[in-house]
């Protein structure tokens, strides 16, 4: 899968997807290209990773095979203008610019480019959780593969039609917020209990690692292992009725859908832009 990439931006998004590509080895750092437009985000690049960083970057964008478009959604017109007169017909373009649809590209490229449109999961530094993917209708078998690759470099690739992308945005990528919060109130909690918060925050750690584990592993819905959890009487019992009574589950499904809506709103107000 030797190709030559080229990163157009150089920033947190992109770099942890190229932090993620060259530890898994799916591209070779030699083939590699960041381009920036400050220098020292390129000197940076080049020192931490030890790739190629341009500050202008249309010699490499008509030599790469593989074009990752990692800007802000209001600068990727400036970006597929770039890609439209410099890269090579034939070049795979993948963005991962949050909220820019594939139709949107298509009028900025051109429809007979190959394009894929990424959300990438937050949680690519320990190789765990989705990204969301859409390709066209350009992009073929041998493309496909190396797109589960590169991206199976940040965790799971889930394939989803783009009217769910900001669903996604809110409920996968978000996320791992609720996670971390549920985490730290419960080290809060241990240490209300009478353990020290380093000993609270790794019986915490072990407790989600532990669930995440039999949960991925055996295949069980949470619900069931809850019932087996809370014998007749018991002390788990007592601390699932009073979760509920304080309206956990309900207040978990507001935020989640809270954060749905705004992801919606935000798609919108794109759509709307673009048109």
């Amino acid at each position: 899968m030797s190709k030559k990439v080229l990163f157009c931006g150089g920033g947190n998004m992109a770099e942890g997807v190229l932090r993620s590509v060259l530890k898994k080895g799916v591209v070779e750092r030699e083939q590699v290209t960041a381009n920036d437009l400050v220098q020292d985000r390129c000197s940076y690049l080049e020192a931490t990773y030890g790739v190629k960083a341009v500050v202008d970057g249309r010699a490499a964008m008509m030599e790469a095979d593989v074009i990752v478009v990692a800007v802000l959604p209001q600068i990727v017109s400036i970006v597929a203008e770039n890609v439209k007169n410099h890269a090579r017909k034939d070049a795979l373009v993948i963005s991962i610019a949050a909220g820019v649809t594939i139709a949107t590209l298509e009028r900025s490229l051109g429809s007979d480019r190959k394009i894929v449109r990424v959300m990438p999961n937050t949680m690519g530094q320990v190789a765990n959780g989705h990204s969301a993917v859409k390709l066209n209708g350009n992009v073929d078998d041998n493309e496909k593969a190396f797109v589960d690759a590169f991206l199976g470099a940040l965790g799971q690739v889930m394939y989803l039609d783009e009217d769910k992308f900001a669903e996604f945005t809110a409920y996968s990528c978000s996320g791992p917020m609720w996670i971390y919060l549920m985490a730290d109130a419960l080290v809060d909690a241990g240490v209300y209990a009478g353990f020290s918060r380093a000993q609270a925050k790794e019986i915490t750690i072990k407790n989600l690692l532990g669930v995440a584990m039999i949960l991925d592993e055996t295949g069980v819905t949470p619900k069931s292992r809850v019932d087996e959890m809370c014998s007749p009487g018991g002390v788990t019992i007592e601390g699932f009725k009073s979760l509920q009574e304080n309206g956990f589950t309900y207040a978990v499904m507001e935020s989640v859908n809270a954060a749905v809506q705004k992801s919606k709103k935000i798609q919108e107000e794109n759509n709307k832009n673009e048109g």
